[in-house]
């Protein structure tokens, strides 16, 4: 396989392969090892051995060995020292950052760019705001890199093209889309000027399809996530495979699609490494909780929730805590326990707001008020929307979310905000948290 390791056994290959091709993938299903260099048609460093010298096998062995050692201790040096580059920047104030990197050589690491991506797509998850400052700085490393740097033209167009690629998912987050086409368009013309590895351009078309899919421009999405399944497969690279069958599952639940999203979800989840990918075996395990729970299959979402708990404990970060017990409110609604469902959405929502993150605030405070419209408690419904509303407009957060929150507020005065109404609210409100330019059509005026 492409990575070195062990391919994933013939009947997993065999079933993702089957759901690919019913996709109209026309896939290469030859591998080749990445580590060695491609060479022009008919040549080739390797020696050419005669069966019958067995001796010769041992000795090329051993000298494949050691270079592979050698390479492998060379790789480890220098991502130490892009790690401690890394740790010594952020020591400085913010404003310090950038100019340090335009005027001290010694930042001009291509290491350092890798670990200042690294970070920023860790810290996507828990600071957008953090992530999207790591992302300048990748940026402003690599425009100062040389190939004499990178090893060679390519290699610094690959790694110029991912910091602008980061860029651009870093300001998707923070729902910038003009800041984010912006760089996915510097992104494509690095491609295009001077060609980028075939890996760089699976990760960065896979972060274009995460823009596309916020913008709604969903048949775009798809496209491009056909074109990363098909370098991954190519390449023999069963994670990344994986995560990208994860990326096309979203997709399929956006546009409604929760069958062809469960069955994505279940391929990627057989081709994920949890002790490799542990973050992104969890996401792909908990949307598929969700998925088995929206389509009525409470059961069978609350034994796999059963089973992935200790994986949230595991990770231990209280925003990871916090999507567990919000996902044991939504199985336990399901489940038609509704007192325990309240508890663990107020829980959620009282821990949100002291966070300050108004906006997970109000999505778990509509998933409470679906509990309340499910018992006719317009009064306590109308209570968390008005508290919800107050939070958007003192802080001018999103002006059409605002106008879904005032709208349900409005049918909770008139006690017709149904348990219909919430949940359109509470998915436009999903939708629309990374696309500012959503808009909110409602029904009728009630």
């Amino acid at each position: 396989m492409g990575d070195g390791h062990p391919g994933p056994p013939a009947e997993e290959w065999s079933s993702v392969e089957r759901l690919l091709q019913e996709s109209g993938l026309d896939l290469q299903t030859a591998t080749r090892p990445t580590w060695w260099p491609l060479q022009p048609e008919g040549e080739t460093d390797e020696p050419e051995l005669e069966p019958q010298a067995g001796g010769l096998y041992d000795e090329v062995f051993d000298r494949v060995f050691q270079r592979v050692a050698s390479q492998e201790s060379v790789v480890a040096r220098e991502r130490a020292r892009g790690r401690d580059l890394f740790e010594e920047l952020v020591r400085h104030p913010p404003a310090r950052q950038l100019l340090l990197i335009r005027n001290s050589t010694r930042y001009r690491s291509p290491m350092l760019c890798e670990h200042l991506i690294e970070e920023c797509q860790a810290e996507g998850f828990k600071d957008v705001f953090r992530a999207l400052s790591l992302a300048r700085l990748a940026v402003a490393v690599a425009d100062l890199l040389t190939p004499a740097d990178c090893v060679g033209e390519e290699s610094l167009a690959s790694l110029k093209a991912r910091t602008w690629a980061q860029l651009g998912n870093a300001c998707r987050i923070n729902a910038d889309h003009t800041g984010a086409e912006q760089a996915f368009e510097q992104a494509r013309a690095i491609g295009q000027t001077g060609g980028i590895e075939l890996l760089a351009k699976a990760r960065i078309l896979d972060l274009e399809a995460s823009l596309r899919r916020d913008q709604r421009r969903f048949q775009e999405a798809f496209q491009l996530l056909d074109e990363v399944i098909s370098i991954y497969h190519q390449l023999g690279q069963r994670n990344l495979l994986g995560r990208s069958l994860k990326q096309k599952s979203m997709v399929c639940g956006e546009t409604g699609d929760l069958e062809s999203e469960i069955a994505l979800l279940r391929c990627a989840l057989r081709l994920l490494d949890p002790e490799e990918e542990p973050r992104s075996f969890l996401a792909a395990r908990h949307n598929l909780i969700v998925a088995l729970n929206e389509t009525g299959r409470a059961r069978e979402a609350f034994a796999l929730l059963f089973y992935t708990r200790p994986l949230y404990l595991k990770m231990g970060d209280r925003m990871n805590l916090l999507r567990l017990r919000w996902l044991e409110g939504s199985v336990s609604l399901g489940l038609g326990r509704a007192e325990q469902a309240e508890a663990a959405f107020r829980e959620v929502r009282d821990a949100y707001v002291e966070l300050g993150l108004d906006y997970d605030a109000a999505v778990v405070s509509l998933d409470l008020a679906g509990v309340y419209a499910t018992q006719g408690r317009s009064a306590e419904l109308l209570q968390a929307a008005e508290e919800m509303l107050a939070i958007f407009r003192s802080h001018n957060i999103h002006r059409e979310a605002t106008a879904a929150l005032l709208y349900l507020c409005q049918a909770a005065r008139m006690e017709k905000a149904e348990l219909q109404l919430v949940r359109e609210v509470a998915d436009f409100l999903k939708r629309a948290r990374n696309n500012s330019d959503l808009q909110f059509l409602h029904p009728a005026a009630p």
